[in-house]
């Protein structure tokens, strides 16, 4: 089977989505496309194209950068356009990240507070969709860690695919490394592409 490299890293939507539908105008049926997406709301849109074209499309996530590798089943369709897909599945039920700067939530009682951040995690099992990824960051970190009472939750949406990504300088401040449990190691250049790379950012 022929394959080509689409290589999208660095750009932002509908950009990929451009670049996936000309090669797919004059790709045979068969051959295979490779697609590099460093953008999680792009990936998200490319996957949804290719599906909508029949493509057999599969993607490996590794440090930020989905590799896409995409079957091509039939010829491009040139109805389907690309700015139609450059906003989240669902319109406003769309792909979010999750920020968790703090072990509590709100500000007045720490104690409400726990209870509180404990309720918004334990409920993101039940909640669709869930958040594309979640960042952890200052005393957020510990929730990630050894005994924090939502380590189940997480693990069950890390399971599911959700990105976690833990602030490597905030764990050494906290001295918490070693008692990481859920999510791994990241730094604050991560972090903030894959906040800025989301369509909305919810911190509760």
């Amino acid at each position: 089977m022929a394959e080509k490299l689409i290589d999208a890293r660095g750009l932002l939507c509908p950009k990929p989505l451009i670049m996936v539908k000309k090669a797919l105008t004059s790709a045979e049926p068969g051959s295979i496309l490779e697609i590099l997406i460093d953008n999680a709301t792009a990936h998200e849109n490319v996957m949804r194209f290719l599906q909508d074209f029949g493509c057999r499309a599969t993607c490996v996530e590794n440090a930020g950068v989905f590799t896409v590798s995409a079957e091509v089943v039939k010829p491009a369709e040139a109805s389907l356009r690309p700015e139609d897909y450059c906003s989240p599945a669902g319109g406003n039920s769309g792909p979010y990240i999750l920020v968790l700067s703090c072990s509590v939530m709100g500000s007045g009682s720490d104690e409400l507070g726990r209870i509180l951040i404990q309720a918004c995690i334990n409920s993101l099992k039940e909640t669709a969709p869930a958040p594309s990824a979640i960042l952890f960051y200052n005393s957020g970190v510990t929730l990630a860690c050894e005994g924090s009472p939502v380590l189940g939750a997480l693990k069950e949406l890390e399971a599911a695919g959700v990105k976690m990504l833990v602030c490597g300088t905030c764990l050494d401040y906290f001295e918490l490394k070693p008692k990481l449990q859920v999510g791994r190691v990241s730094n604050m250049y991560d972090i903030m592409q894959t906040a800025a790379s989301a369509s909305k950012v919810f911190t509760p």
